[in-house]
């Protein structure tokens, strides 16, 4: 099996697990503090924004950090920014892009009931 495909087998066994851990606290918060779906779904809908601009900066910092040459926007091919080029190197730790996962996962678990309740 090719790297390639392995590494987003990783990301959805990730993504998968995320949403299933979000169902699962949604479930329990919902109950607990009796709230509703809705102001549930806002929560996760927050939490997701919150995980994706945690996963932003943590990978400008990192980048600045340990390759402060390509920390730059600056084009150094049509299309492709300076920073693009440090992808794949191990700059960044792999743990900020697992948040960055997090983030889809509790976007997915905020929205995906409303969504299965719209096609019933």
């Amino acid at each position: 099996m090719p790297l390639s495909i392995e590494i987003e087998i990783g990301f959805m066994k990730i993504i998968l697990i995320g949403i299933f851990i979000f169902a699962i606290a949604a479930m329990r918060i919902t109950r607990y503090f009796k709230f509703e779906k809705w102001q549930v779904s806002l929560g996760l809908i927050g939490l997701a924004i919150l995980l994706y601009f945690l996963n932003v900066m943590l990978i400008q910092y990192f980048i600045k950090k340990r390759t402060s040459d390509f920390s730059s926007s600056e084009e150094v091919l049509p299309g492709v920014q300076k920073w693009e080029l440090t992808a794949g190197l191990g700059v960044v730790p792999k743990w900020v892009s697992i948040i960055g996962l997090l983030a889809i996962s509790a976007l997915i678990t905020a929205v995906l009931p409303w969504v299965t309740a719209l096609l019933k």
